[in-house]
């Protein structure tokens, strides 16, 4: 069975906003736990939980990554039917990544004042 990091699947997927952003969406739709599958998807071949660790000085690290196999692809693309995906417009997709030039127009000269009448 093929497995895939969040990333690739997002990539595949064309998730809009890549890794993050699915595993947000996993969270709110599909019961994630940060970034850990649940166990009765785990248990349905969906995902694949991979425990791990490391060594950091004396002290030893614990971690768990999740992979999503061809049959999580399935889901995630029949999750995202189901609940489409929010696209998020950025600031440069709203000025279409330009920036506008600074007008001298609009830049406070200081005159001379004109002399009273008084």
């Amino acid at each position: 069975m093929s497995q895939l990091s969040v990333e690739e699947a997002a990539q595949r997927l064309n998730f809009p906003g890549g890794r993050n952003a699915l595993y947000k969406y996993l969270r709110a739709h599909a019961g994630f736990q940060g970034t850990i599958a649940p166990y009765s998807l785990v248990f349905q071949g969906f995902f694949v939980v991979i425990d791990g660790q490391y060594e950091r000085g004396r002290q030893t690290i614990y971690t768990q990554t999740t992979k999503v196999t061809t049959r999580g692809l399935t889901f995630i693309a029949q999750l995202m039917n189901e609940h489409p995906p929010e696209v998020k417009t950025t600031a440069r997709n709203k000025t279409s990544g330009r920036r506008k030039k600074y007008s001298t127009q609009h830049k406070h000269h200081k005159t001379n004042p004109t002399p009273d009448s008084a």
